[in-house]
């Protein structure tokens, strides 16, 4: 089994998001890249919230990440 470099144990790295993705089924695979190009975000940082999302539901979120850009302040907001 290959392994990876040191690297910071706080974050995905991205060659480590590349060995993950690698292992994925081609449908998720393409999910997961496909959102991360759609939103903006690293690869890894999609796997990451997607990750911790799923151990912690109060964990951060896509959403809390991108607000609903052109609504005015308070408007996604239920009264």
């Amino acid at each position: 089994m290959e392994t990876l470099p040191e690297t910071s144990k706080k974050h995905l790295s991205h060659d480590a998001a590349l060995m993950l993705l690698a292992v994925l089924p081609d449908h998720i695979r393409d999910a997961y890249s496909n959102h991360a190009k759609q939103i903006g975000y690293s690869i890894e940082l999609v796997l990451e919230m997607a990750l911790a999302d799923f151990l912690d539901p109060d964990s951060l979120t896509f959403t809390d990440c991108k607000p609903k850009i052109g609504l005015p302040l308070g408007a996604d907001q239920v009264a």
